[in-house]
């Protein structure tokens, strides 16, 4: 009994098919050596316990499969990280202008308006458009807290053109905004208006045939 108490000890410390067999073959030795001198039991002993020791083996790699599936299933259930995935932000465009005045208005009067016949534009004119408008409020905000802003944005055949004024002093232009302007073949203009207050102007090309 205290052979048998060992073999189980073995598989249950391999539980795997070759370490439940490698326990097996260990025990039928060790049975061999007590019952050499009586051939014949020795001899039903091996088919005995060779029958009960594949069996068993059989029945460890049944019982690991049903856990983790296939032995290329069990290397990703231990090495696999769950990743969740993060929604990918949604790229500027002049689409989400709506988000972008409650978003930027929040606290000032923002009062916006759109000329000529809305189109799809090229990828670049519409980021760039949303960012100089997007970054004339932020300075707006800054430079005039509380005050009126109107940001106007016409389409015509040859382009778009963007002002946003505001009733705030004269300030430092914003060169990310020209350069911006500029990188689509614009033209941009920053500075006082008549009667006081700050205009930024951009022209953008995007002729209809280009469009979309």
């Amino acid at each position: 009994m205290g052979r048998l108490a060992q073999w189980r000890r073995i598989v249950r410390a391999h539980p795997t098919l070759a370490g439940a067999l490698l326990a097996t073959v260990l025990f039928v030795v060790s049975l061999l050596v007590l019952t050499r001198d009586v051939p014949w039991l020795g001899r039903a002993v091996v088919v005995l316990l060779l029958w009960f020791g594949v069996a068993a083996a059989l029945g460890v790699e049944v019982r690991r499969r049903r856990a983790y599936g296939r032995p290329h299933d069990v290397a990703a259930h231990h090495l696999t990280p769950v990743r969740t995935p993060v929604p990918a932000e949604p790229a500027p465009s002049l689409n989400r202008l709506d988000a972008l005045m409650e978003g930027l208005g929040a606290g000032q009067s923002v009062r916006w308006t759109v000329g000529g016949q809305p189109r799809p534009l090229p990828d670049g004119v519409d980021v760039a458009a949303y960012r100089i408008i997007q970054e004339s409020l932020t300075n707006a905000h800054e430079h005039a807290p509380g005050g009126a802003v109107a940001v106007r944005l016409r389409y015509d055949p040859e382009g778009v053109t963007i002002e946003v004024r505001d009733d705030g002093p004269p300030r430092p232009e914003v060169v990310g905004m020209r350069e911006r302007a500029e990188s689509v073949g614009g033209v941009f203009s920053a500075g006082p208006r008549p009667g006081g207050g700050w205009l930024v102007r951009a022209e953008l090309p995007a002729p209809e045939e280009e469009a979309g």
